[in-house]
């Protein structure tokens, strides 16, 4: 009982922290992004087809010549120390696990898709280490003008290289909403540099 009113007592200490306004902070100007990272429909079907346990515990986690190497580029915006949008393009060359007839075409062709995300984050920016998550709502085109919608789950950690200049990692699950649409991970790393003015 005295561990868990310690505890207790700890987390509302760092709420607390978190909820104090924080001084001289400056909301994210205009930041562009580039992106490397990799697209996973692999594991997301394997998980589908046995109990989480047993993926890990198999390590049948998709390797990295299992999964298809991706760019992006991101724009985003600070609207508040605590939340900043942004609009975000990834390009894949991927054979598509369609989940109507059309399964796969056999060989790999563009996988594009363009969203719109909002990042919850921690800490402001004027920490080096801010933890944040994102969920957002976006669209794909492949191979022949096929169009499918889906939301990107996710969560990340932003590093600050210095005034302007920042280190993104992010991890997302992005669930399909059209029903032909598949799920998959996009794990990706991206640095990006400010290219408006912050503001108080």
């Amino acid at each position: 009982m005295r561990k868990l009113c310690l505890s207790a007592m700890c987390m509302l200490g760092l709420a607390g922290a978190f909820a104090q306004p924080a001084k001289d902070t400056q909301v994210k100007p205009g930041t562009l992004v580039i992106h490397f990272g990799f697209q996973d429909f692999t594991t997301p079907q394997r998980i589908k087809g046995s109990s989480m346990g047993s993926v890990t515990g198999n390590k049948q986690w998709a390797k990295m010549g299992e999964q298809s190497p991706a760019l992006g580029v991101s724009y985003v915006q600070g609207i508040s120390n605590y939340f900043d949008v942004s609009a975000n393009y990834f390009l894949a060359s991927v054979d598509y696990p369609f989940r109507d007839d059309t399964r796969q075409y056999g060989t790999d062709y563009l996988l594009h898709e363009l969203d719109a995300s909002i990042q919850m984050k921690l800490l402001p920016d004027n920490h080096f280490f801010v933890p944040y998550l994102s969920a957002g709502i976006g669209a794909s085109a492949y191979y022949g003008g096929r169009f499918d919608a889906f939301m990107p789950l996710g969560a990340g950690v932003q590093l600050k290289l210095g005034s302007g200049t920042f280190i993104f990692s992010n991890f997302q699950y992005r669930v399909p909403v059209t029903e032909r649409a598949s799920s998959h991970f996009l794990s990706s790393i991206g640095i990006g540099t400010a290219i408006g003015k912050a503001r108080k």
